[in-house]
């Protein structure tokens, strides 16, 4: 099983529903993996049998105890992730050198993709347009270019509140959202119709 191009970090909700809820939609858009950070760990065992065989549960820390399938995987202090299967993928710190990138070069995706790197961790919530922009790039980097001069922006001014409000939005479409969910959402819906299959 190949690595997958974009890692989906679940978002820490007080809300028990949140979680039920980042998997469903993850699920719906295709979802190829998702990160569990370290102030989800203790619900590993809950999130782990709930996800069907195709998408993979990467852990923040190692799970004492915790049967991970071989495409299921832990992220090492030396900033490896390494699958239980025995493959491995290193964090980047800078564009070219490793091959993940990490959450933080998400805002600065357009450097990254330029230097060759496929593979990022990016929030569950805007996963749908960050793979979109993935999938577009090969087939034509200019028009790739142009949605991020509405995504980056996007990246450099959301709070976890705001990720999560777009979980809500995606539930009702009706209700009026806050600007900032607004503005994600009619990105995502020009993307991902007709980009993220590619």
């Amino acid at each position: 099983m190949a690595f997958p191009g974009i890692i989906s970090r679940l978002h820490p909700s007080p809300v028990p529903q949140d979680l039920a809820l980042q998997l469903q939609q993850g699920q719906h858009y295709r979802a190829e993996a998702f990160l569990l950070p370290e102030a989800m760990m203790a619900l590993a065992t809950e999130i782990l049998p709930a996800l069907p065989e195709r998408i993979s549960l990467y852990l923040a820390q190692e799970q004492a105890g915790l049967a991970l399938r071989g495409h299921d995987g832990v992220l090492q202090d030396d900033g490896t992730l390494t699958l239980h299967n025995g493959q491995h993928i290193q964090l980047a710190q800078e564009p070219g050198q490793g091959q993940l990138v990490p959450e933080s070069g998400l805002r600065e995706m357009g450097l990254w993709l330029e230097a060759g790197h496929r593979h990022f961790i990016c929030p569950a919530a805007v996963q749908p347009v960050a793979r979109a922009i993935l999938n577009i790039w090969p087939l034509d980097p200019y028009l790739a270019k142009h949605f991020l001069l509405s995504f980056t922006p996007l990246l450099d001014s959301a709070t976890e509140q705001d990720l999560l409000a777009v979980l809500a939005a995606r539930q009702d479409i009706a209700t009026p959202q806050p600007d900032w969910v607004e503005v994600y959402m009619k990105l995502e819906k020009r993307l991902h119709r007709t980009y993220l299959d590619h």
